[in-house]
């Protein structure tokens, strides 16, 4: 879309005025430019009619239709979060329509829309009812004629569908969704249109007629916009999972698709796997140095290939901002891009990481002991200076990445990779967020989570944009005023642009070791302090959710609540006490944001959930009690479910969380633990998405010989004991 558009825009939701006419053109436009949240400002402010030089027409059906309008944007806003952007637009519609009146019956336009918002809430939500409600709106819809592309009686038909798959009212779902289907074959006219080829096809597909689905699509007269057919591609995606457990091994459903989209025929396998996102939490380099391992196991399975989103929190920043950069660097190269590669990829960032950790970032910005004093008469809200660390990332682990010198800065990071294809995706400039799903190797969206201070809420810095988004305010629950998020611009704003280092700083920043990152005089009136991202959220699965990734790889490394045999006396013991109870309210939320996902998984909403911890499947036995009636002790096998040997992963989940040197025993004992904790993970979690890996290939990792001996069976080796005794030392190691 033309910059001048944008302008135009702009100036009106800055109180130029309008003409109704050319602020009616205007949100047409962004829309078919897929500016949805602009389109929709621009629409609110025109109903508003508060920069109008005339007024809205008078007849009703146009005022209803730029309320429908109005509704449909703003639950599409990807600007809005999603806990409150359904609930608005529905409150929008109801403005004019009274929704539950049966009068409305046929309305396709109107209950279409109602079915629609409802549809995307349970996506976003996983609310059973939500789905209930959006087949109810659809049906009726479909009480009325099928127009010229039937919207409402093919979405009715995909619904009862669903819900039947979910075993509610099985057997009258699936026949009404048949009956639709029929119906609209028999009875809907080819014109050739977009959506009216697109209705045809879907009919064919849902009835299991793949040739004749392939054969609707012959007939289209207009060629889509790529974006236009995302939607309509996942859904078919669903269908198609619904319909066989692996159906791209189906040749007359693959020749569908490479029908469709001739030229990214793959991008079916995000539509039916799913969108997959990857979270790295925090806990220092001990976090980096087991998602390494993760990683490893991933690329091997190639399926780092087909991930969308990368959320990194602390220690996961550190190592997830580097994997970032050695992809951006491999994508832009013009050499074909092989499975392999990414495995290649992954063993050079070992060796490269395994390097920069050991020139001791801690060690680095460890100020003297006359500074820390003055740091502390002086009322620093930390030990270490977070611009200090920021400037030893830069130079340690990001800069030798990237060609060039100077300070990294983040809105230098996006790119087009060497095989994007303008023809493919319609423009001549790539974004991961609307491109992604037609790419065989996905360009992952970099979110680095960090917390705001002054808000409480999560602050996120990706390459294009950075600022308090939406996503993680509850306005409904949050009365504090969110930060408002902007794109960087540099030149017309110097202060709103951060370099990757300071970015992965804030998002590391430890309360009480690390100073707040500052970001002072960009909001009027504030000074702005940004801390450790695992404040917030120390798995970093918010962004992924918000992102709409339904499959999602969560590795934890964090630093989990050890038990306590007895609490210190004494005036230590205060604050031991105080330390301890916040602990407890970190273990709490890491247990209920586990316990949401979960649950999202269950509803159906997240097709796969790959959740690792470093003490899952370790012991946990009730202490006895002295006087115990019991006369048993129960046996326990040497390995944890995963694998591992459970001495070894008690140790390793001990080690501290510090960004302090490692030892080269340390880092590959961590990253040997994650890759066979991943291994295990994935074959009882997400084997079952087949279009999401292939069989892995011999690789030879440098945790080899480790992975050996913490995945022993043998009673006893020459070096499990000097091995055990280094990484239980490596514990005791404090900031």
């Amino acid at each position: 879309m033309p910059d001048k558009m944008k302008t135009d825009a702009a100036a009106f939701l800055g109180g130029q005025t309008l003409l109704f006419e050319d602020a009616n053109k205007m949100w047409k436009q962004l829309k078919a430019s897929d500016e949805i949240p602009l389109a929709r400002k621009v629409l609110e402010r025109l109903r508003s009619e508060k920069s109008l030089k005339d007024s809205i027409p008078a007849q009703r059906p146009v005022k209803d239709r730029l309320c429908r309008e109005e509704a449909l944007l703003t639950s599409k806003d990807p600007e809005l979060n999603v806990a409150i952007r359904h609930d608005l637009a529905m409150s929008i519609l109801s403005e004019r329509f009274d929704l539950e009146d049966p009068a409305l019956d046929g309305d396709s336009e109107t209950l279409g829309i109602a079915g629609g918002i409802c549809k995307r809430r349970w996506c976003d939500l996983g609310q059973l009812d939500d789905l209930v409600r959006a087949g109810r709106f659809y049906n009726r819809a479909a009480k009325g004629d099928l127009g010229e592309d039937a919207y409402a009686h093919i979405n009715a038909a995909f619904v009862d569908d669903l819900l039947a798959h979910l075993g509610i009212d099985e057997q009258t779902n699936h026949a009404n969704a048949q009956a639709l289907r029929e119906r609209i074959v028999a009875e809907l006219p080819v014109t050739g249109s977009l959506w009216n080829t697109s209705t045809r096809a879907e009919a064919f597909f849902g009835l299991k007629r793949y040739a004749e689905a392939t054969a609707a699509l012959g007939k289209a007269t207009q060629k889509p916009e790529t974006w236009e057919l995302q939607t309509f591609v996942q859904q078919l995606g669903t269908l198609a999972r619904l319909h066989e457990s692996q159906p791209l091994q189906v040749p007359q459903i693959r020749t569908f698709f490479e029908t469709l989209l001739p030229n990214a025929a793959d991008s079916v396998r995000s539509a039916i796997a799913g969108k997959v996102g990857i979270a790295l939490s925090g806990g220092g380099f001990r976090a980096s140095f087991y998602h390494l391992g993760v990683l490893a196991r991933l690329a091997e399975l190639d399926v780092l290939r087909k991930v969308e989103v990368l959320s990194c929190v602390s220690g996961g920043s550190i190592v997830g901002a580097a994997y970032w950069l050695a992809l951006r660097r491999r994508l832009l190269d013009p050499r074909p891009l092989a499975r392999n590669d990414y495995v290649a990829l992954v063993q050079g960032l070992i060796q490269s990481f395994q390097e920069s950790v050991g020139a001791d970032l801690r060690g680095s910005a460890q100020p003297s002991k006359a500074r820390l004093l003055w740091r502390i008469v002086q009322g620093e809200k930390g030990l270490l200076d977070p611009e200090v660390i920021a400037e030893t990332l830069e130079k340690a682990f990001y800069r030798p990445m990237m060609s060039g010198e100077g300070p990294l800065f983040m809105h230098d990071l996006p790119f087009n990779p060497a095989d994007h294809d303008p023809a493919v995706t319609g423009s001549p400039d790539f974004h991961p967020g609307k491109h992604n799903w037609l790419r065989k190797h996905k360009v992952p969206v970099l979110v680095i989570n960090a917390t705001t201070i002054n808000t409480a809420h999560a602050w996120q810095f990706t390459p294009t944009w950075m600022g308090e988004s939406p996503w993680a305010v509850h306005e409904s629950a949050d009365s504090i005023p969110r930060l408002q998020w902007s794109w960087y611009q540099s030149k017309a704003a110097p202060k709103w642009e951060i370099t990757l280092g300071r970015a992965v700083a804030a998002s590391a920043g430890v309360p009480g070791v690390v100073a707040p990152l500052r970001l002072d005089d960009a909001y009027e009136g504030m000074k702005v302090q940004l801390v450790d991202g695992g404040v917030h959220d120390n798995q970093g699965t918010v962004s992924l959710l918000a992102l709409n990734c339904n499959v999602l790889i969560v590795s934890d490394a964090c630093g989990q609540l050890l038990l306590e045999d007895a609490p210190t006396e004494g005036l230590g013991g205060q604050l031991s006490y105080a330390g301890r109870s916040m602990s407890i309210l970190m273990e709490r939320i890491r247990l209920s944001n586990f316990e949401h996902l979960s649950s999202r998984k269950l509803s159906g909403l997240v097709r796969g959930l790959m959740f690792l911890h470093m003490k899952a499947g370790l012991d946990a036995d009730p202490r006895r009690l002295r006087f115990s009636q019991e006369p048993f002790v129960v046996r326990r096998e040497p390995l944890s479910p995963s694998g591992v040997r459970k001495d070894f992963q008690q140790a390793l989940s001990e080690l501290r969380t510090d960004i302090d040197a490692f030892t080269p025993t340390e880092g590959l004992a961590l990253m040997a633990c994650g890759y066979k904790m991943a291994a295990s993970s994935f074959d009882d979690n997400l084997r079952h998405l087949t279009e999401l890996w292939d069989t892995p290939p011999n690789v030879v990792w440098p945790f080899e010989d480790i992975l050996k001996e913490i995945t022993s069976l043998e009673s006893a080796t020459p070096g499990r004991e000097s091995l055990l005794d280094e990484l239980r030392k490596g514990s005791k190691t404090t900031i």
